[in-house]
């Protein structure tokens, strides 16, 4: 499961800022990054400021739609 994740987050790298991204820990919003060109290099950046969280959302940005739940492990 923790690959699946992993590709999927190699695959979300958009041409310039296509992603936002919503941070959750548990039911709480912890954190929403509007700008997001690589989710793998913003949960390193999440991570590395040590803000808890359990699950993320992705959105494309322009159009607001859901792409992916990234689930912490």
């Amino acid at each position: 499961c923790l690959l699946i994740v992993f590709l999927s987050l190699e695959i979300m790298k958009g041409k310039k800022n296509d992603f936002s991204m919503t941070f959750y820990d548990g039911e709480k919003k912890r954190l929403f990054m509007e700008y997001v060109h690589d989710t793998d290099k913003m949960i390193s950046w999440v991570n590395s400021k040590k803000i808890d969280w359990t699950h993320a959302m992705v959105y494309d940005r322009r159009t607001r739609e859901k792409i992916d739940r990234i689930v912490k492990k």
